[in-house]
């Protein structure tokens, strides 16, 4: 259930008071609930406070994770963003971890609010008003420069527990992700996706990793904040990991092709291409193993409830009217695979059905 914008601020006030004992005449202002994702409620603030005499205020973002145990999530997406800003990657600065429900019923964290546009929306006007040059000249390159400077990065700042041992073998995180994918599968009973997971295993010995790097895991434009200075912050990290940098161009790919017009997806890779200096191999694979994600995102949603995906109750809804995009995901894994699969055309149907 969404929370009222008075409860947000009555809360907020009370837990500002709680932990700030030297901060004085603590006010909470300008409340406002901002576009809610598949996991999270957002909400933006004023937080205004006096300190040795002198008024000060800041601007701010409260994230809140209703869906089920989502204590050690939201500790890992903080710990992320605290390692990312360390080193100086575009992230908003991340102040607050509350693990404790007492104030609102869930986790949440506090954050910099970053003032600007979302770089989604200006992708949007570009693809309606079918500006391909402004896309493919300014737009992707700008986006894939910061997406490739994330796989750049030294994998080891984010805390995984994985040794460098684990990581120089070639074959470490694939098996890891096709195992992980397999005990979903088998857990919710998602048989309709045993095809699938077949064709991966079955071209598993033809992708090694290339090179090892941190995963955004859900990098797309409305995940980039173009800040009012020029500066684009990277936002919403709960899904990072580490792995072959392929597995994150996959899903953005997979993105791309499932919500836009197809030659986006192309236009993507060829910037991403472009920035990297080589052509990037068996990325199909990869954005098979970005389907079945999805695929079983979806059904676990249906089939259970997503809350046990870690999603929100309202997202349901917004899988029902976005239909079209599952569709497209498995004209692309017919495309890709040539695989029959019935089962999954008519759990897809029955979305549509419903």
């Amino acid at each position: 259930m969404s929370l009222s914008v008075l409860r947000v601020k009555k809360k907020l006030e009370e837990y500002f008071q709680k932990i700030y004992h030297t901060k004085g005449n603590i006010e909470i202002s300008d409340v406002k609930s901002l576009a809610k994702g598949w996991e999270t409620e957002l909400f933006s603030f004023v937080f205004r406070y006096q300190e040795e005499d002198q008024k000060k205020e800041e601007q701010l973002i409260l994230r809140i994770y209703p869906g089920k145990n989502m204590q050690n999530k939201i500790k890992w997406e903080y710990e992320v963003l605290t390692a990312l800003f360390k080193v100086a990657y575009p992230v908003p600065r991340t102040h607050l971890l509350e693990l404790d429900e007492e104030f609102f019923g869930k986790p949440f964290i506090v954050m910099d609010r970053i003032n600007g546009s979302d770089m989604g929306e200006v992708f949007e006007t570009a693809i309606e008003t079918k500006d391909w040059k402004t896309i493919t000249e300014k737009l992707l390159p700008f986006i894939c420069k910061l997406f490739l400077e994330l796989h750049d990065l030294d994998w080891r700042i984010i805390p995984t527990g994985i040794s460098v041992e684990e990581a120089s073998n070639p074959y470490f995180f694939i098996d890891r992700r096709l195992t992980s994918i397999e005990k979903t599968m088998i857990e919710y009973e998602l048989y309709e996706l045993q095809p699938i997971l077949n064709w991966l295993k079955e071209r598993r010995d033809s992708v090694p990793s290339e090179k090892v790097s941190i995963l955004h895991q859900d990098f797309h434009p409305h995940n980039v904040i173009l800040s009012n200075e020029g500066k684009a912050y990277v936002i919403d990290w709960p899904s990072c990991f580490v792995g072959d940098f392929r597995q994150d161009l996959g899903w953005t790919l997979l993105l791309a092709a499932a919500y836009s017009p197809r030659e986006l997806r192309d236009d993507i890779l060829d910037a991403y291409e472009n920035e990297l200096g080589f052509n990037v191999k068996e990325i199909d694979f990869f954005e098979m193993l970005a389907a079945f994600r999805r695929f079983a995102d979806i059904m676990i949603m249906f089939k259970f409830s997503p809350n046990e995906s870690g999603l929100r109750e309202e997202t349901v809804q917004q899988i029902k009217e976005t239909v079209f995009h599952v569709e497209n995901i498995l004209s692309l894994v017919r495309e890709k695979t040539n695989l029959s699969l019935p089962e999954l055309e008519k759990f897809i149907q029955s979305i549509r059905d419903a």
